[in-house]
């Protein structure tokens, strides 16, 4: 049997494998009606499946559209209309290699909504083709309403380019989220009503109580793609060309977290997902091939697209562009032309009898595909001895590690925010709070745990990260939280040290920024309403000047001041703060016109995290300020008594 037909009948046996793939089981849809309807869908998945796509049709079981890229067991649709039949199923996208298909259908699930009660309004209309107005399937229009944080509302259009949604009375900006479509076939731009690129422009619809608001979308066809080629040649550390490794492109950490914040869906999956041999599962993979008997290779890409580069092959350290195990320091790739010169120096993996296992996942126990950094502990700010990417279900294993004290990262691929191992932790972002893991010649166990980013806004945050020598932090993590702490952002720096946050609510949010040696930084931001860009913000780092593991007596790194909880409240709240180092605290709670009411710590603190009792018994009703001044640091909140 020749070769070509011996690789033809092994792809056959692995997409036969996929489509063998047992579809979701136990599939249920549950209606929760009223004011802000919503339809719980959840089912069950055999060991192995990676993804499912969950498919909905509205009053009959002729329309359906994909509406959903879902790595859990279950997912909230929030784009319902109440009075309305909704159909449901599933199927499960499997893997062999890296090929991927979708397996056979689940049963169907259905739920009925009744009417939605509340003032609302309808809003409804079709998204086309602008050049030839056939319509387009599965965009999803979302709705983001003026003045307030976006409500997480969305429809998806059927096959004739339909969508319909009820939301709450009030001004919307609206926009059309076409889908991410595989490179080469056709792809359109996003838009906002009405023909606008940006939220700035567009035009805002009014919502009536029982109303019906009609917004028509014409998207454009982005231009016809030109391809440059990123050569380069991947050699031992002593030079010796290394044949048969594999070279991935893909899509820059920056990009992946723009486009899950921007989109509100999973980036980097069908097609750009793969598991890939010497490297491991990757998402927003754009090419992907192996070296020549010369260790030479040759990728081609769109134009002007924004990638980094891996290499790896068993029996070598993985390594990304330009020589480092760490993927936030990666060089990021301007592909505006033909690139050479994007060359590797594989490191062979040393024959330590270490290892260390775990998984990167939430709180629910969803996995949170990775690339999972090994750093050395102590001294910080060592380079890294090893990066892995985890597999789909979050599960990595680093082997060859030497004796010794380190710290695990996780850089999740999108949608969650990076953290450190720490036990029983989720979100752990400063390197000063991890845990050490100790390796000896057995294996070591540090499961990750990360949070969530829950982009609801329309704001893009941007500036630059310095360290106190003005010099630019090239993989500065940058973290935003809400008032009620909700991790509402993330970033990574350039090479530049530029950052950018994209869809951030308006309101007070804090950000925080950390890189292994320096001090993180903590810097409250206000968000006013309907600002789109805050630019030109500098973030200074100042080296730490702890070299040991002193920190795990788990004293803080950081000053914060917490949102106050319950809030509304009536007549007593709670208010947490944390402080950093030995000093006198003010925390005091004002008036509108400036006024202190009351004083609730004026003293001497240690570091730790405070909570005190506020009694507002005696007060008016109304919006109230509070403060902590804690050595340089100065934050102000917002609470609200209610009698």
């Amino acid at each position: 049997m020749n070769t070509f037909l011996k690789l033809f009948l092994l792809h056959l046996s692995a997409v036969a494998t996929l489509y063998a793939q047992a579809p979701p089981s136990q599939v249920t849809a549950q209606a929760f009606p009223g004011n802000h309807p919503r339809i719980e869908i959840s089912w069950q998945t055999a060991p192995g499946t990676w993804y499912c796509n969950l498919y909905r049709s509205v009053n009959d079981t002729l329309h359906f559209t994909r509406i959903a890229q879902v790595m859990g067991r279950s997912f909230d649709d929030h784009g319902v209309v109440g009075g309305r039949t909704y159909y449901y199923y599933l199927r499960a996208v499997a893997w062999a290699d890296s090929t991927a298909a979708e397996g056979p259908r689940s049963a169907m699930a259905v739920a009925v909504l009744g009417p939605s009660g509340g003032m609302r309004g309808t809003i409804r209309g079709t998204v086309v083709d602008d050049s030839t107005g056939a319509p387009i399937r599965s965009v999803r229009v979302r709705f983001f309403r003026v003045g307030a944080m976006w409500t997480n509302q969305y429809d998806v259009t059927d096959s004739l380019g339909m969508y319909e949604a009820a939301v709450d009375t009030g001004r919307y900006l609206i926009k059309a989220e076409p889908p991410c479509e595989p490179i080469g076939t056709i792809q359109y731009r996003p838009e906002w009503f009405e023909n606008a690129s940006e939220p700035s422009a567009a035009t805002p619809v009014t919502v009536s109580s029982g109303a019906v608001s009609t917004v028509h979308f014409g998207l454009q066809r982005v231009a016809i793609m030109r391809y440059v080629s990123i050569n380069g040649v991947v050699r031992s550390e002593q030079g010796q060309p290394i044949p048969n490794a594999t070279v991935a492109v893909m899509r820059s950490i920056q990009e992946m977290y723009r486009l899950a914040a921007t989109t509100g869906t999973i980036p980097g999956l069908g097609p750009e997902a793969r598991q890939l041999s010497g490297i491991g599962y990757t998402r927003g993979v754009i090419w992907s091939g192996e070296t020549d008997s010369q260790g030479r290779f040759r990728a081609s890409v769109p134009q002007n697209g924004s990638y980094i580069v891996a290499a790896g092959k068993a029996g070598y350290l993985l390594q990304y562009f330009n020589q480092t195990f760490d993927p936030t320091r990666a060089a990021i790739l301007s592909a505006n032309a033909d690139t050479s010169g994007v060359n590797f120096l594989l490191r062979p993996a040393p024959a330590y009898p270490g290892s260390i296992e775990g998984a990167v996942r939430d709180s629910t126990g969803q996995p949170a595909p990775s690339r999972v950094i090994l750093f050395p502990r102590p001294p910080h700010g060592q380079p890294p001895t090893q990066v892995v990417h985890s597999g789909a279900s979050g599960e990595y294993t680093f082997n060859n590690v030497a004796s010794g004290t380190y710290e695990v990262l996780a850089i999740p691929f999108s949608n969650y925010a990076p953290a450190f191992y720490k036990e029983g932790e989720y979100g752990i972002t400063q390197w000063q709070l991890a845990d050490s893991v100790v390796v000896g010649t057995g294996r070591a166990e540090a499961a990750v745990g990360v949070l969530a980013i829950e982009s609801n806004g329309l704001t893009t945050v941007s500036g630059v990260a310095l360290s106190s020598t003005s010099e630019p932090l090239v993989g500065g993590r940058i973290l935003v939280r809400d008032a009620s702490g909700a991790v509402v952002g993330s970033a990574i720096s350039t090479a530049s040290g530029s950052y950018s946050v994209e869809a951030l609510p308006f309101g007070d949010v804090t950000m925080v920024v950390d890189l292994e040696p320096f001090t993180p930084q903590v810097v409250p931001i206000t968000i006013p309403p309907n600002t789109y860009y805050l630019s030109n913000i500098t973030i200074v780092l100042t080296r730490s000047n702890q070299t040991g593991t002193a920190e795990s007596d788990g004293a803080p790194s950081a000053y914060a001041l917490e949102q106050n909880s319950p809030n509304p409240f009536n007549p007593t709240t709670r208010i947490g703060f944390t402080i950093a180092a030995p000093g006198f605290v003010l925390l005091a709670v004002y008036d509108l016109l400036g006024r202190e009411v009351a004083t609730l710590v004026h003293e001497e603190l240690k570091p730790g995290r405070y909570e005190v009792r506020f009694d507002a018994a005696g007060l008016a009703s109304g919006t109230y300020f509070y403060r902590l001044r804690a050595g340089g640091f100065i934050h102000t909140r917002r609470l609200l008594l209610i009698r």
